[in-house]
């Protein structure tokens, strides 16, 4: 495989809830997921949200039965970015080595997390009889490599805490910035050095100004305006608005989009689908 082909792809990039409205369906209903196929049997994927399922049935339909790693980055533990991984095909293929990795929870240990939530009464089948091999590995701050991806990690401003990941790669760099409320000066100061001159930054663009402002101080989440001036600050070559309010319209969305584009004219919409050179 050769270093310019890779592709990070999104599976899901809607927050809070799937929305399987007819329009919302332009840029996808599903929750937060993104992957990359590193080799032909190794993926790495970025959170687990409803998108993970569709990911999971095209591993099946081309792995089945075939020995297949599959690396899971979770930047936090929130329902809309775990829930697709108990209809995660691959966890029910005993060929699978699946490697979850995150930060430790508060009372939890990564493995107790998973497997707790993921059992009877909530779902009828235990994660911790998965015929798949399950590997649980906690992130400490330090980068860390998956095959020749380099993954450094930042924390960010979100109840219960989450993570942005760093990917770097042949000279690539991608940042996954989901789950953020800007406004807390050293941690929006990391983020803008962690940020810096990256080709693609994916930030939590969930709410407009004035719905911030009125309503969602200290939800955890961020605004269109705030990810321009991340992505000036931070001599960004390209910005994607991510992690799309349930309730705002394809429509809508583009709207925002306008906006956001008369501020930093390198900006998109995180579409399923679509895919960013990694």
């Amino acid at each position: 495989m050769s270093e310019t082909s890779l592709g990070l792809r999104f599976w899901g990039v809607r927050g809070t809830v799937a929305t399987p409205a007819a329009d919302r369906l332009r840029y996808g209903g599903n929750t937060i997921c993104l992957a990359a196929r590193l080799a032909e049997d190794e993926y790495l994927v970025l959170d687990g949200g409803t998108g993970l399922r569709h990911l999971g049935a095209a591993i099946r339909a081309e792995r089945a039965g075939k020995p297949t790693t599959i690396h899971l980055l979770f930047s936090h533990y929130h329902f809309d970015h775990i829930e697709g991984l108990p209809l995660f095909m691959p966890l029910y293929d005993g060929h699978s080595r699946i490697v979850v990795r995150g930060c430790a929870p508060r009372r939890l240990s990564l493995r107790d997390t998973f497997e707790q939530l993921i059992q009877p009464p909530w779902f009828p089948a235990s994660l911790a009889g998965s015929p798949a091999s399950l590997e649980y590995q906690e992130i400490d701050g330090n980068p860390f490599k998956i095959r020749d991806v380099t993954v450094s990690t930042l924390p960010l401003n979100h109840p219960d805490g989450s993570v942005a990941f760093r990917l770097d790669r042949a000279g690539r760099r991608i940042i996954f910035a989901t789950d953020h409320e800007h406004g807390d000066p050293v941690v929006d100061a990391g983020l803008t050095a962690f940020c810096e001159e990256a080709d693609h930054l994916i930030y939590d663009a969930t709410y407009i100004p004035s719905e911030y402002e009125s309503l969602r101080r200290g939800w955890g989440h961020s605004t269109w305006y705030a990810a321009v001036a991340l992505a000036r600050a931070s001599r960004l070559k390209n910005l994607v608005l991510f992690h799309h309010h349930p309730e705002h319209t394809d429509d809508e969305l583009e709207k925002i989009l306008a906006l956001a584009r008369t501020e930093f004219p390198q900006t998109t919409l995180a579409r399923e689908g679509d895919e960013l050179p990694l």
